[in-house]
C-alpha cells in the first residue's frame, strides 16, 4: 500500500462501530448505529383487515357448499336407474312434512326375510311360504335431501329398461314462501329438466 493511499483511507470516516463481522452500521450523521425497523401498527392491521375481509368472502364458498337441487335431482334420478337396470325395482315416494311438501325417499323392493323360531320350521316340517315383498328405504350416495320437496305424482317408479314414472318435481326452501321454488320437469327417459313454467 502506498503512503497516498494509506493517507485517503485514514481520512475517510469509518462508517461502522466495532470490528469484523458484527459491527453495526452508523446512520449518515455518524452519531447512533441503525437498529433494524420492523412493522408499524397500521401495517399490521392493515394486513389482517385483508385477510379478514378476504376469509369473510371465502369461507361461506367454500365450507357451506351445497349442490344446486337440479344437480342434486339428476344425480339421484341416475343412481335410481343403475340400480333399476340391474333389476331391483327403485322408487321415490314423497313423504310429506309441510302440507305438500317433504322429503324424498328412495326405496327398494326386497324379500321379506320370513320369521325364524318355530320347532317346525327348525325340523323342516313346516309348510313353505310365500315370498313376501316389501318396500324398504334404500341409502344413496346422492340422496334428496331437505324438507322442501314437492312430487306429482308423489311417487315416481324406475323400471329395469332405464325408464321412470315422468313428474313434475319442485323445490323450495323449508320455511320461505313458495314463490320462490324451482320446479323440474323428469321425463320418460329419466333426464331432469327446468320448468319454465311457474307453478305453485
Amino acid at each position: 500500500m502506498t503512503a497516498q493511499q494509506g493517507a485517503s483511507s485514514l481520512s475517510r470516516p469509518a462508517n461502522r462501530v466495532g470490528i469484523g463481522r458484527g459491527a453495526k452500521p452508523l446512520s449518515r450523521r455518524g452519531a447512533k448505529p441503525l437498529s433494524r425497523r420492523g412493522f408499524t401498527l397500521i401495517e399490521i392491521m392493515l394486513v389482517l383487515a385483508i385477510v379478514g375481509v378476504m376469509a369473510v368472502v371465502l369461507l361461506p364458498r367454500i365450507g357451506f357448499y351445497f349442490e344446486p337441487p337440479l344437480v342434486l335431482l339428476q344425480r339421484s334420478v341416475e343412481e335410481a336407474q343403475e340400480l333399476a337396470l340391474s333389476g331391483v325395482s327403485v322408487r321415490f315416494v314423497l313423504k310429506p312434512v309441510h302440507g305438500k311438501r317433504g322429503t324424498v325417499e328412495a326405496e327398494v323392493l326386497l324379500k321379506e326375510e320370513p320369521e325364524k323360531g318355530s320347532l317346525s320350521e327348525f325340523l323342516g316340517t313346516a309348510a313353505p311360504k310365500e315370498d313376501k315383498l316389501v318396500w324398504k328405504p334404500a341409502k344413496f350416495s346422492h340422496p334428496l335431501d331437505g324438507e322442501g320437496w314437492r312430487m306429482d305424482p308423489e311417487t315416481v317408479n324406475f323400471f329395469t329398461d332405464g325408464s321412470c314414472t315422468p313428474a313434475r318435481i319442485s323445490w323450495a326452501d323449508p320455511g320461505y314462501s313458495s314463490r320462490g321454488s324451482v320446479s323440474f320437469l323428469l321425463t320418460v327417459t329419466g333426464y331432469c329438466i327446468e320448468d319454465g313454467e311457474k307453478r305453485y
